[in-house]
């Protein structure tokens, strides 16, 4: 009883002086009335990426204008380079950085981020994905696809020495750079994937894939790793080895990506319209990793019925935690046909911050070292984040235009889980030199990663954001 006269005591007074109300001797403020979950939140380290190169170097950015930085594009972050080890080093020892290098330094020059998957073997382009002298200096392997595609031996001594010297070289140039969001192991099977559908079926030994993991986690010391779940799920003998690979890439802090969204065969096997396989995978890692989903390509997946509404796309985002999502085709024409979807999946995919209320003395002390601003956070997403941002407070004087500001070093982002409700106290340290009147009291959130520093935007509505890109949360009293 005593809690519900409370919750109508606050909500008459919040309904009541525009937010605002008072809590014993506090003063309170209900958010909830501004929030815009219409709006799209654009924001870093979440949302969509493209196949910039998608398993050759001819898809597809390549109908992309070179000053044409998709701005438009609601939630775009990631470019994603996807190519197969022949190209980037054609002979042993020499690298073709500058095929890459002209698309990051253009790309994260506009503020984006990057990631990557270098394949050894591919289905379409080129013969070799693994370089053909890779094949000359006498790692094993067959010519397969009618003499289409080479397929290396994936455990092979010569194979592997020379796989691990190229990352070594891609690792010293790339890994840990701020721009960078994650790598993927994509050494083994078609596109990277761990299967070998294209290559006969044959289950790579479970040891095998654990030294090419290691071999990663030797080069890669910085960088996010990310393995697909058909390393996994795709094994084709039932022996226990699936969740050998998965327990072991749990061990070493590998996490997982889906590239199964919308996939006809998965609908077909009975995966429901998710096509989400072993949705179970990402609940024991999304929490400190981030989880990549990927559509199967646009073109087959509207041919296959699979697109509709993008309804079974974005209930695979609930299912597998996906901070990162991503599609297979040109992106100037999907955008065309997928806007409103793109801004609303924007927001869902990872972190999406709604605050909720805020506590505080009813007045400002300037003299009090007992000053605090309690926060309560909701996450609609359905992840958390993985960095860690910088939280402001800022007091304006109304009369002046002075202004103070606090960052908030209490504040964790990280902890704010999806479908929870977080509290946080931070103390505040007024100015002594500030004058005393009525403030208005505003927040402000910022990645501070290094390279692009972009603020994090709030769904609150237009009539309580600053041009400066400050909140408002209400007036406070300073004396």
């Amino acid at each position: 009883m005593r809690y519900c006269f409370l919750f109508l005591f606050l909500s008459l007074h919040t309904q009541a002086q525009d937010g605002k109300g008072v809590y014993k001797n506090r003063t309170f403020f209900h958010l909830e009335r501004y929030w815009d979950s219409a709006k799209v939140c654009s924001n870093p380290h979440k949302g969509w990426f493209i196949h910039y190169y998608d398993n050759s170097i001819s898809n597809y950015g390549d109908r992309l204008a070179p000053n044409d930085s998709l701005p438009d594009f609601p939630g775009l972050n990631d470019i994603y380079l996807r190519l197969a080890w022949s190209y980037l080093e054609p002979e042993e020892g020499a690298y073709n950085w500058k095929l890459i290098d002209s698309i990051i330094n253009r790309w994260v020059g506009w503020g984006h981020t990057i990631s990557f998957r270098i394949t050894c073997k591919e289905t379409t382009g080129p013969p070799y994905a693994t370089p053909a002298w890779v094949e000359k200096a006498g790692a094993k392997g067959k010519m397969i696809q009618g003499g289409k595609a080479w397929a290396p031996d994936y455990g092979d001594p010569v194979f592997l020495e020379k796989l691990e010297n190229f990352h070594k070289a891609f690792a010293a140039r790339y890994d840990g750079k701020p721009w960078v969001e994650y790598i993927d192991i994509g050494s083994i099977g078609e596109w990277g994937e761990g299967h070998t559908a294209f290559s006969g079926w044959e289950d790579v030994p479970v040891t095998v894939v654990k030294r090419h993991v290691d071999m990663y986690k030797r080069c890669y010391k910085k960088s996010v790793l990310l393995i697909s779940d058909d390393f996994i799920g795709q094994r084709d003998t039932d022996d226990g080895a699936d969740y050998e690979i998965y327990h072991y890439c749990l061990q070493k802090g590998i996490g997982f990506r889906d590239d199964s969204g919308n996939v006809k065969w998965y609908e077909r096997l009975g995966f429901g319209p998710s096509c989400i396989r072993s949705p179970e995978l990402y609940s024991k890692v999304y929490k400190k990793i981030p989880v990549v989903l990927e559509s199967d390509h646009y073109s087959d997946a509207v041919q296959n019925g699979m697109w509709r509404d993008g309804s079974g796309f974005e209930r695979a985002i609930h299912e597998t935690h996906a901070t990162y999502i991503g599609f297979h085709h040109y992106p100037r024409e999907w955008l065309l046909e997928n806007k409103v979807l793109a801004g609303r999946l924007a927001n869902l995919s990872g972190y999406w911050y709604f605050p909720k209320f805020a506590m505080m003395p009813d007045t400002f002390r300037i003299h009090s070292n007992r000053n605090y601003l309690r926060m309560t956070w909701e996450n609609h997403g359905v992840a958390p984040a993985y960095h860690r941002f910088k939280l402001f407070v800022q007091l304006i004087n109304k009369k002046t235009g002075r202004s103070f500001i606090q960052e908030l070093r209490e504040s964790d982002n990280r902890t704010w889980l999806p479908d929870e409700i977080v509290a946080e106290q931070y103390k505040i340290e007024i100015d002594k030199k500030l004058d005393m009147g009525k403030y208005d009291l505003l927040i402000n959130m910022l990645d501070a990663c290094g390279f692009h520093n972009r603020k994090i935007e709030l769904p609150l509505k237009k009539e309580r954001e600053t041009v400066s890109g400050w909140y408002k949360i209400g007036e406070v009293m300073v004396n």
